[in-house]
């Protein structure tokens, strides 16, 4: 009879390589949080903080009667904390203690516009509002642009960019899908 260890080994080198690698990751996180529990010690204290406190759990309540006794206390007194009473130290971070150091002065805000190439949202804006977006590229198949846009709840669009690429505006009026286009 075989020890234990080689029918192990043996079993493993009957898995695909696959198989292999995901038994060694479970093995590895295995090992991983027993190392990661041992370390942290168990959990069989408080937790403790930075400054060497212990952290208190939440204040064991108790539990109330499912039966039919007597009515809870109400004779006014005031309801116990039911969670830590003290609150940990605040963080200080390291930079705040730097005491030459000056908050920067405000940078003056952009006055100039920023360019951006059309079509980039992949919106048309030479129709409408800035807001409106006019497809720069219909979807495959649309033969009716204007019946398009109506379906998709666009109303005749004044055309604001001086140039009608999509050749909505056919009467030439200034306004694309208008009544007679």
């Amino acid at each position: 009879m075989s020890r234990w260890y080689e029918a192990l080994a043996g079993w493993v080198r009957a898995r695909s390589r696959g198989g292999r690698i995901g038994i060694a990751a479970v093995l590895l996180a295995l090992v991983v949080g027993v190392v990661g529990l041992l370390v942290a010690g168990g959990g069989d204290g408080d937790g403790v903080w930075r400054d060497g406190t212990t952290a208190a759990g939440p204040a064991d309540e108790p539990t109330g009667d499912s039966g039919g006794g007597s009515a809870p206390d109400t004779d006014g007194d005031q309801p116990q904390p039911t969670g830590p009473v003290d609150a940990p130290p605040p963080y200080i971070h390291s930079f705040a203690d730097q005491p030459g150091a000056a908050p920067r002065a405000a940078e003056p805000s952009p006055t100039g516009g920023v360019r951006i190439a059309e079509g980039t949202d992949g919106c048309d804006h030479a129709y409408g509002d800035r807001d409106v977006c006019v497809p720069w590229i219909f979807p495959a198949g649309v033969t009716d642009k204007c019946g398009w846009l109506r379906d998709h709840g666009f109303e005749p669009l004044k055309i604001t960019g001086g140039r009608d690429r999509h050749g909505l505006d056919r009467n030439g009026d200034g306004t694309a899908c208008g009544t007679d286009d």
